[in-house]
């Protein structure tokens, strides 16, 4: 049973990337900015005809080395002096994706700058001699056992200059290094803390470069979304533990209580800690590592995965933009369906493969939930594909199944879930929060994979964070510029007052509320497509919650297990 919250929740986008760091001008003005910590370098230069200061490896944190590797994070000292901001980021520890070092589409995912312990900086983009401007703190995905904030198209200056805020990104612990559980030694959510450490920072400190602190957006991606929602719910979970005390296993570190075990891996080099970690028994698209639902330093009195159920959020006040891409499942099937999947022409499944795919993909279900997902999945369409015929529309159906089990579906969820509450809260007079949802239909000209992939997951990305106004001769169309700009327009917006707008909409272009009366979303697709829709996935996505609720019963009889044992046998090591 799997309870981390990638599988809970995962909004908003993936990874799209590149493998060469962010370019360094060296004509460009050093610009220095006092702060509370001390003094940070950074430089100012024009893009966009705006002057955009820039400052790439701004540490918040001490360094988690030695005796504080797989600790939660220690504030970063005052210091004296001038500190140096000018050279990217390096990535927090992590392992390669090892697809095809050949091919553009998988190594774009792979970290491109050094691979560090000593990881925990920001990055900041930050148009010159502005007051009390938005802030949008981003939070990259990569299943909490890779990422990087510098990857290239994470590069904040064309957001910042062209929506005139700030942009912030964050880095923090990855795989065992920042999710690790072994209590009380390791308590786990340690990139969680990363990510908290760094927000306080930003809270105390944006002020000095133009920032309104009060006025802090997050958005992310896959596992950096499940993060925010981790945010949301903050003031045990077994399998986590589990994994843990496999990987230590496979180290070859063992001792009769988990201090001794953390010791013997605390002194173990970290590439050696790294490359054990896909050595453990891990089911369909499980990562080996991530948030844990119950933790002393993180969620402290609360289970986060009931308090997502129950929503009970210790930030109350926000808004949700959430969304998902029209082909969320098309990267997971080359990835975890190899067989049916990895090809260059559109695949072809028969029913007898479906069913085999299935299986494979949701092993961990029970059967009459597999069936009645492929029932409902070959069904939806409309289409009847008699035994033995490949088909496109079954591969198109299975790929459908990938992304809404482990991705869309939960997304939403959520949203419904705000939407009902915030009927209850127009009779107790409290406050709502506003949610808008969008679908993206775009396929990139630049997009490396196959043609049939489509609108892969993560391939928003390019588009939010302004890629196709950078420079004209990468090969943009003149129509996937024009989306750019109006997707910035939308989260920026939505940064400064809660509502995605455009500065001179259509009427088809006016983004409306997610109620429970008026159940649309956003279409973003070039050209005249970018309008609203009425919600799909309501089947499908049935099938699925039923799944979902299966798995929460659970692991509620798993935390009343739990409960009766201490009642009646005071605390286990591994309760503390």
């Amino acid at each position: 049973m799997v309870y981390d919250f990638l599988r809970i929740l995962s909004l908003t986008f993936q990874v799209v990337s590149a493998t060469t760091p962010f370019t360094i001008d060296r004509s460009r003005v050093p610009v220095d900015v006092s702060t509370r910590s001390g003094v940070f370098r950074g430089e100012e230069s024009f893009h966009l005809s705006v002057r955009i200061r820039t400052f790439l490896s701004l540490p918040f944190a001490q360094p988690p080395l030695g005796r504080l590797r797989f600790l939660p994070p220690k504030p970063l000292h005052h210091f004296d002096g001038v500190f140096d901001t000018r050279e990217p980021s390096p990535a927090c520890y992590q392992v390669r994706d090892e697809y095809n070092r050949s091919f553009w589409g998988s190594e774009m995912w792979n970290a491109n700058t050094q691979i560090s312990e000593n990881c925990l900086f920001m990055s900041i983009w930050a148009p010159a001699d502005v007051v009390n401007v938005p802030v949008m703190v981003w939070l990259f995905g990569g299943g909490f056992y890779s990422g990087s904030p510098s990857l290239q198209l994470y590069d904040g200056k064309t957001l910042a200059a062209y929506s005139n805020v700030i942009v912030i990104n964050i880095n923090y612990r990855l795989g065992p290094f920042g999710f690790l559980y072994l209590p009380p030694a390791v308590p786990g959510n340690m990139g969680l803390l990363d990510q908290q450490l760094a927000l306080h920072w930003i809270k105390n400190n944006i002020a000095y470069f133009g920032g309104n602190p009060t006025r802090i957006t997050l958005f992310g991606h896959s596992a950096g979304a499940a993060s925010i929602v981790g945010h949301l719910i903050a003031p045990a979970s077994k399998r986590v533990e589990e994994k843990s005390k496999q990987l230590a296993r496979e180290l070859g570190c063992y001792g009769d209580d988990n201090h001794q075990i953390v010791n013997c891996i605390r002194n173990l080099p970290p590439h050696f800690i790294s490359a054990y970690i896909w050595h453990m028994d891990l089911e369909f698209i499980e990562f080996p590592f991530g948030i844990i639902s119950r933790d002393v330093n993180f969620f402290r009195y609360k289970d986060a995965f009931t308090a997502l159920r129950k929503q009970d959020f210790s930030n109350p006040d926000v808004n949700f933009l959430i969304g998902l891409n029209k082909d969320e499942g098309n990267s997971w099937g080359i990835y975890y369906l190899a067989d049916y999947f990895d090809k260059i022409e559109h695949p072809v499944l028969t029913r007898e493969n479906m069913t085999k795919a299935t299986d494979i993909a949701f092993a961990a279900l029970p059967s009459f939930i597999r069936r009645a997902a492929q029932f409902v999945y070959e069904d939806v369409g409309g289409k009847c594909v008699p035994n033995g015929v490949p088909s496109k529309y079954l591969a198109k159906q299975m790929s459908k199944m990938l992304g809404d089990y482990f991705f869309s579906c939960d997304s939403l969820w959520l949203a419904d879930q705000i939407a009902s509450q915030n009927r209850s809260n127009e009779t107790t007079k409290q406050n709502k929060n506003n949610v808008f949802i969008y679908y993206f239909a775009q396929h990139s000209s630049l997009n490396p994979w196959p043609k049939w992939t489509e609108s892969m997951h993560g391939y928003e990305i390019e588009f939010v964070f302004g890629a196709p106004l950078k420079n004209s001769s990468t090969g943009y169309r003149r129509r996937e510029v024009i989306l750019a700009k109006k997707m910035m327009q939308y989260w920026s917006s939505f940064a400064s007052d809660g509502y995605p707008t455009l500065l001179n909409p259509k009427r088809t272009e006016v983004w409306p509320q997610f109620t429970n009366d008026n159940r649309r979303w956003m279409q973003l697709k070039s050209g005249s497509n970018t309008r609203s829709i009425m919600e799909m996935k309501r089947k499908e996505c049935a099938v699925w919650r039923r799944a979902k609720d299966l798995q929460y019963d659970e692991y509620r009889e798993f935390l009343a297990k739990i409960l009766i044992r201490l009642k009646y046998h005071g605390p286990a090591k591994r309760d503390l």
